[in-house]
């Protein structure tokens, strides 16, 4: 961002008493604030305003959606809402980050099973508040669901630099590849445990040909694996649009997204369908897979239209059944879950394991959350 274009953006701000923004961010970031440091030049301070409350401040800037704090903000009924989650990624640009201020250390001692956003946000509160930290972390490097957003949105590099800063100090150990078989034992050596295992479970179609599908999380974890030049993806959020332009951005010539809904309905951003028509992805509305089949190396598709009943829900129109032939590959892209019968009972669980966590800032205030609370039953 040029200065002319932050100083224009940041103008623009009303500093409403308010603050409608910082009531609606999860963690608590109070925009109005960081921008007044930001009009004065004063990156420095406008940074610290954030990096308090936020431990990875730079990511939610470049993938946060604007149903937080961009929702509210008053300038909208004015024109057009100020593009707060962009300016906070400049503004950490600009500022950089303080080091932490850590509280003379407390004897307690904290596992966090999992080490993605809500396990970070976990880690950062329990420091704050002197605990040292161990993590556990079955991939080979730490950030969970945050890696499976792409580069083009999101540059792996500022999310390893915000992950760094909070876990390499004394009073952090983190065990990569390792997996945690038995909590209960894990529990016994600690003062307290957070559990935040993410979303290991894809969400499914629950149609004939399933089994063609290739999950999300299995494309978005190595999407050059799968190779391709017509394309479908199920789904009309966040990962299957990152599904979406990801495949044309590895050559696809044809990339095709079964929405259920109207593309209007879709939960992206409005920059996320300027994207889409940029990219050339077609949005297939209005319709849904309902059997794939395999035709040698190829797969044809069984496709239903849809349409909006008088209650608001997408329900199938009978008698418009139609088969589309030739995808080399159908990604699955509805979603995942962590199973309600495999939480172990009584422990803190935060992030996607919580079932209401679907962003980024979410899960780090959710992980921010359980361990408070842990904190509270050792008071």
């Amino acid at each position: 961002m040029l200065d002319n274009e932050l100083n224009k953006e940041t103008a623009r701000c009303l500093g409403c008493r308010a603050k409608p923004c910082q009531k609606a961010c999860p963690l608590g970031v109070s925009p109005t604030d960081f921008i007044k440091a930001a009009k004065e030049n004063d990156f420095k301070s406008a940074a610290a305003e954030i990096t308090f409350k936020n431990p990875l401040p730079q990511t939610c800037g470049l993938v946060c959606p604007d149903r937080f704090c961009q929702k509210v903000c008053i300038r909208a009924k004015m024109d057009q809402a100020i593009a707060i989650p962009c300016l906070q990624a400049e503004i950490i640009k600009r500022g950089g980050y303080q080091p932490l201020a850590l509280p003379q250390n407390n004897g307690k001692r904290a596992a966090i099973i999992g080490g993605g956003p809500a396990g970070i946000g976990a880690c950062y509160q329990f420091l704050l508040s002197g605990w040292s930290v161990d993590i556990y972390e079955t991939q080979n490097k730490l950030g969970g669901a945050a890696r499976l957003i792409p580069e083009y949105r999101l540059a792996h590099q500022v999310l390893d630099a915000e992950i760094k800063r909070i876990v390499e100090n004394e009073r952090v150990n983190v065990f990569l590849g390792t997996r945690v078989e038995d909590f209960v034992a894990l529990k016994a050596q600690y003062d307290g445990v957070v559990l935040a295992l993410g979303e290991p479970m894809s969400r499914k179609l629950g149609i004939i040909g399933e089994e063609y599908c290739v999950p999300f999380i299995e494309y978005l974890s190595n999407p050059t694996k799968f190779k391709g030049m017509k394309i479908c993806v199920t789904g009309g959020g966040e990962v299957a649009l990152d599904c979406a332009i990801t495949a044309k951005k590895c050559g696809a010539d044809t990339v095709e997204m079964f929405v259920r809904r109207r593309q209007s309905d879709m939960r992206i951003m409005a920059r996320d369908q300027v994207e889409l028509t940029k990219t050339g992805v077609q949005v297939r509305e209005l319709s849904s897979v309902i059997k794939i089949k395999q035709d040698g190396a190829k797969f044809d598709l069984n496709v239903i239209s849809n349409r909006i009943n008088d209650e608001g829900k997408a329900e199938a129109c009978i008698g418009t059944e139609q088969e589309l032939a030739g995808y080399d590959l159908v990604i699955q892209a509805l979603g995942a879950y962590y199973p309600e019968d495999k939480i172990p009972e009584n422990f803190v669980i935060a992030g996607d394991m919580t079932g209401v966590c679907g962003t980024v800032v979410q899960a780090l205030a959710s992980g921010k959350a359980a361990a408070r609370r842990v904190i509270e039953e050792n008071a």
